[in-house]
């Protein structure tokens, strides 16, 4: 199967499409879950009741899952934060909602532009075509990025760490998200599920799946 993949002429956006998959896999601690906001700026959790693990960690594709969309890390284990604090991670999202347009750039690129390029001419013409394109997206995203360093809770580290792996892989701004997501607020996952009693079950496997405490749940008190 490798094989006829690498003498394919498709076999260039294969692998790209095949790294960001790869990188789009974020590793959860145990009673970790991803949430995103939804356009009336409610909170929207992921969360699997026998997940996959990796050294002992949740296995999620949430840069795909929420593709082109920021998301954020909440905790099973945490105490709740203040409205205000969670408020702000929603202004934060619908501000620099913009910014994620950069991935559908690079996705349309790899999926759609790339291959159908590759089908009417080669795989070397398409790539003297779509390769500026990549780089240039990439470029401007970098840009955009370091204007809302501030608001995005960017370190210089982090800024320096983006800028190489954009040069080196421009694909990656597929999964801009994963790299821009903000830890520096963790709210506790059961104040953002609200009466959701189906997604309340699967928090609660979850937890019971990796031995963890379960707090008390409305589904708990409803029977």
């Amino acid at each position: 199967m490798l094989e006829a993949i690498a003498s394919s002429s498709f076999a260039f956006w294969s692998i790209a499409a095949l790294i960001v998959i790869i990188d789009s896999v974020v590793l959860l601690t145990p009673g970790e879950f991803v949430f995103a906001f939804n356009r009336h700026g409610k909170p929207v959790v992921r969360a699997a009741a026998t997940p996959y693990l990796v050294r002992n960690k949740d296995l999620s594709f949430a840069s795909l899952i929420f593709f082109a969309r920021p998301f954020f890390v909440s905790s099973a284990t945490v105490r709740e934060v203040p409205d205000d604090e969670l408020a702000a991670l929603a202004r934060q999202a619908a501000a620099h909602r913009s910014i994620y347009l950069y991935s559908a750039v690079t996705a349309f690129l790899l999926v759609v532009a790339g291959p159908a390029l590759t089908a009417l001419l080669d795989v070397s013409s398409a790539l003297l075509v779509v390769l500026p394109v990549f780089y240039a997206n990439a470029i401007i995203a970098l840009a955009d990025v370091i204007a809302a360093r501030r608001e995005l809770n960017l370190s210089h580290k982090a800024l320096l760490s983006l800028a190489f792996e954009f040069i080196a892989c421009p694909v990656l701004v597929t999964n801009l998200n994963k790299r821009l997501r903000d830890r520096s607020i963790v709210p506790n996952t059961l104040q953002l599920v609200g009466g959701d009693q189906a997604l309340q079950h699967r928090i609660k496997a979850n937890l019971e799946f990796h031995e963890l405490p379960v707090p008390q749940m409305r589904l708990d008190q409803n029977g």
